[in-house]
């Protein structure tokens, strides 16, 4: 089974302060084309900010982009997985807190970055694809695969003859 560090290895580590304006951190956003970002205090991870968010708490709000810090609209106290944790657990915590991006942790609760249920989904995918590969290519290669029998006393070789 997958874990976490096999889904996010690949990333940058990003997050943006929480004194940034939002209009700073929607740029920064685009500019990853992600669908949200951490957001720090000093060392500490204090919250993620998400396209949700901006829509919810500032569009819909009509708060102003420029003077309002990203602190203040973002989701606190944000849910976390650890590197070692199986993908399973990490979308059984975004069941159940109704949440799409989770932090994740590394040895000693450093930051690693972010997790969304579509890094999950799509790690999925990938799993469900090779296996039906695996299956496929199994079914394939017995198919025409060569066969050797007995009779009596003689081998046979029975070949695949594809129907024309």
């Amino acid at each position: 089974m997958q874990t976490i560090g096999d889904v996010i290895k690949p990333r940058d580590i990003y997050w943006v302060s929480a004194d940034d304006s939002i209009r700073q951190t929607v740029r920064d956003i685009c500019e990853r084309k992600t669908g949200a970002v951490a957001v720090k205090e000093g060392e500490d991870v204090v919250g993620v900010f998400s396209e949700r968010d901006l829509m919810h708490r500032v569009v819909n709000a009509g708060i102003d982009m420029d003077s309002t810090t990203v602190k203040e609209v973002m989701s606190s106290e944000p849910y976390s997985v650890s590197m070692e944790d199986e993908i399973r657990y990490a979308k059984a915590v975004m069941f159940k807190f109704n949440v799409r991006h989770l932090v994740v942790v590394g040895k000693g609760e450093v930051f690693k970055g972010l997790v969304s249920m579509r890094d999950l989904i799509e790690a999925d995918m990938a799993e469900s694809s090779e296996m039906i590969e695996k299956l496929n290519d199994g079914y394939y290669e017995s198919a025409y695969r060569s066969r050797w029998r007995m009779s009596s006393n003689r081998v046979i070789e029975e070949r695949y003859q594809p129907q024309q």
